[in-house]
């Protein structure tokens, strides 16, 4: 959304990186600390942010759907706006873990073959099983990359199979998926007798794996909410449409339900945190001047590089914590703000001298999947 980008959408990223980063910057069980001061109870539930990351990806992948020519050009489009920072960080988080990380916290960091799921945006599990050599993610926050890719791929078919239906089968689909993860475990706890007779326990854990390897079955739901708010922000009325009416209440009901279901030990919380995100796509849609607190400069410039933030803080904020966190004495509770300042330096500069730089040299350079079709 280069041309026609909705700087409150950069707000919104500045606010889901912000929290995603405070709640693992504060969190006693990987910062080695206990401190109950290093933080406000608010960043408990900071891991939200992805959650609201898939909101706002609904919302733009719409978008960019409807302003690209072809499916190719769609993911070309995506690997450029996503390689070169999952390469330039993943390299660098590669090279300071091996060079801070003396006590091996984090082991799979060490590795270099566990580069190769990054660099893929592909579950490590699946590279595990297909080669017979263990993998995990260099980065634990990157599988939610492997996320938005599935959801890439779901929506870019559904859309270019169909462009005028798109919303009706894009309900349809968000609801099928969001509902097959849970059939194994209600044929198999509910009528396990049955199940038995027939030899098709191990056939419903297969499929059970499978939900959760391709684990956009439990998340779909967020986006779904994104392309909801994207049809609202283009004025289009559901009244009349019963199917799009319902679809869209069956798709509220199964994000409660899988809040309900999943997180039922944070269930208030982490309902208190979705009517947040959902009033505030709300308030863009129909009351803008209600959100103008968030339509500032800085806030939007570190939405914009919310994704270099994201990619390089885990690993490295939280040795930085471990590390040096103990020296600060009795200004400790600075010190998480303090490495979400450094995280942003550093994705600033990434963004300036490698993000931007092949960004335009790649637009300078004509596609031969559709030399014509818009940028999104």
């Amino acid at each position: 959304m280069e041309k026609h980008r909705i700087g409150l959408l950069d707000s919104f990223r500045f606010i889901a990186v912000t929290i995603v980063v405070l709640y693992h910057l504060t969190n006693p069980l990987t910062i080695g600390s206990h401190d109950a001061g290093l933080t406000f109870p608010v960043f408990r539930y900071g891991y939200l942010g992805v959650e609201f990351f898939f909101i706002i990806s609904g919302f733009v992948i719409s978008y960019s759907l409807e302003n690209t020519a072809t499916i190719g050009v769609f993911f070309l489009h995506r690997f450029k706006r996503l390689f070169p920072a999952m390469l330039l960080y993943s390299l660098i988080t590669f090279a300071v873990v091996c060079w801070l990380d003396i006590a091996h916290f984090f082991r799979n960091a060490h590795y270099s073959r566990n580069l190769l799921p990054g660099f893929t945006f592909i579950n490590p599990a699946i590279w595990s099983n297909l080669t017979g050599i263990d993998f995990h993610w260099i980065n634990g926050s990157y599988w939610s990359l492997w996320t938005e890719v599935q959801f890439y791929f779901i929506s870019a078919c559904v859309y270019f199979l169909n462009k005028k239906r798109f919303f009706t089968n894009m309900l349809l689909a968000g609801i099928i998926i969001s509902i097959v993860k849970d059939v194994p475990g209600i044929l198999i706890n509910d009528h396990n007798e049955l199940v038995s007779k027939y030899g098709l326990i191990q056939f419903f854990k297969s499929w059970q794996y499978c939900s959760e390897l391709f684990n956009l079955t439990f998340y779909i739901t967020w986006f779904m909410c994104g392309v909801i708010f994207y049809q609202l922000y283009k004025g289009i009325v559901f009244k009349g449409n019963i199917f799009r009416i319902a679809g869209s209440i069956a798709i509220l009901y199964l994000l409660y339900y899988d809040i309900h279901t999943y997180f039922n030990s944070l269930l208030w919380g982490m309902l208190a945190g979705t009517v947040v995100m959902l009033v505030l796509f709300l308030l863009l849609i129909y009351k803008k001047q209600y959100l103008q607190f968030l339509n500032n400069k800085l806030l939007r410039r570190i939405g914009v590089i919310s994704y270099g933030i994201y990619l390089i803080h885990e690993e490295i904020g939280i040795l930085l914590m471990r590390l040096y966190g103990p020296y600060m004495g009795k200004w400790i509770t600075l010190a998480p703000y303090i490495v979400l300042i450094l995280m942003i330096i550093v994705a600033e500069l990434g963004y300036r001298y490698v993000e931007r730089k092949v960004n335009y040299f790649t637009r300078k350079r004509p596609s031969p999947l559709a030399p014509e079709a818009k940028i999104a």
